[in-house]
Order: C-alpha cells, then structure tokens, then sequence
C-alpha cells in the first residue's frame, strides 16, 4: 500500500543512479563537471525543459503524447516552476525508476534545476493488478502533489504534499487509503490525512455494516521529512 536553459553554467552532476549503482546522472553539456561529492543538490540552468532531463532519460508521459508535467509558482517570486516525473530510457529486466524533478522558473524563460529525488513515484510495476500506479502530479496551492493509485479487489491510493521553506524541499502532508471494491467505493475507504506542519490529521474508517465513522485530532508538531529522505514506506 504504501506504498522539466542557456548552456550549462555550473557545476553539475545529478544524484547517483536511482536503482543503487555508482553512475551519476549526467547533464549533456561540453563544460559539465563533477560537483562536489557533499553536494546533495547539483544546481543546472537551462532555456529549454528537455535540457534539465539527464541523459538517459525522458519525461514520463502517463498517456501517449502528454508528459507528466505540472506548472506552477513554487517559491513565491511570481514566476512559475516546474516539476516533473522521468523515466530512464533502457532498463534491464525491471521497471525504470521515476525520479521527481523540480525546477525554478527563472527570468528569459529559464529554469534552475532544484532537485531530483527518488523514493516519491512508484514503477510501473508496482500497481499490483490495477496496473501503471502513476494517477497524477500537479501543483496545488503552491506546493507539488503526487498521487498514486492500485491494488486488485483491494484498492489503496496515495498523495503526498511537498513544499519549499527553508530553502529545502519537505512533506507537509499526506493522504493514504485503501478500500474493497466489493463492497466500498474510494468515498467510504478507511483513510489517513495529515497535516504535517500542524500535526492534525482526519481518520475515516468503515465497519463491516458500512457505517463510516471519522475521527479528528492532533497528534502534536513533528520533525518535518525533507524530500531528498522521503520514503513512503517509512510513514
């Protein structure tokens, strides 16, 4: 269950290879060098979206010509951003792994890479029966929103909220739930929503007679998950 730019000005080098490997990623770029090994967030400027994407690899695209991209201001200067799920191009016996990436919008139409991070969006094999899991990633009230969907007769699905503060990127809130298409539809499944920067969250659950019962509360200020961390199965 638980389950998108001028050359290159910069130092850049792209997070290690998501499946575990040594290779970095590696942004196509005739004076492209290795960031420093302490930097968890390589930095890259570019006038074209394609350019962000590290060689290798695509933008996603859920359904035949439309690309898993969602548009957006995300650190309030007014201008939008951008985030983005990609693929790699070629992968062995497996399914490819589906980094986040998110890019700030800059002046003359140009975007600042600010991460690429792993953990976020499921495989394509990873739906159970259902299939492709991947339901949607969109920019709401200024903060990205992953969802995903699954399962056979039990169906789960997942949101997850990430917002930049503190000039780092953190989840500030999650929805998990799951329910029995025999019997339930999504709108009486047992569910989880948390409100991470205020430690309140909504609990729904429905008996065996279907009687939906929903229980609110605060379960106190925590330490918020920053997103190059995230790891759904750890909530």
């Amino acid at each position: 269950m638980k389950k998108l730019i001028v050359r290159s000005v910069g130092i850049v080098a792209l997070l290690s290879y998501i499946v575990g490997c040594n290779a970095p990623y590696q942004l196509q770029t005739a004076e492209a060098k290795a960031a420093p090994t302490h930097s968890p967030t390589p930095s890259a400027k570019a006038n074209n979206i394609n350019a962000l994407i590290p060689a290798g690899w695509h933008i996603l695209e859920p359904v035949l010509g439309e690309k898993a991209i969602a548009k957006g201001d995300l650190n309030k200067d007014g201008i939008s951003d951008l985030a983005t799920v990609i693929e790699k191009d070629t992968v062995k016996d497996e399914a490819s792994p589906r980094p986040l990436l998110i890019a700030f919008g800059g002046k003359n139409n140009t975007y600042t890479l600010s991460i690429i991070a792993k953990n976020v969006v499921l495989r394509s094999d990873e739906g159970g029966v259902w299939g492709d899991p991947f339901d949607s990633l969109t920019i709401d009230r200024g903060s990205v929103l992953v969802s995903d969907y699954g399962g056979s007769n039990w169906r789960w699905y997942n949101k997850y909220r990430f917002r930049y503060q503190d000039h780092d990127w953190f989840l500030i809130g999650s929805t998990q739930g799951s329910y029995f298409t025999g019997a339930t539809t999504m709108d009486q499944s047992d569910e989880d929503d948390i409100n991470y920067l205020t430690g309140q969250y909504i609990q729904r659950r429905t008996d065996d007679q279907g009687h939906l019962t929903t229980k609110k509360g605060n379960r106190g200020k925590q330490k918020l998950i920053r997103l190059k961390e995230f790891n759904s199965e750890n909530l």
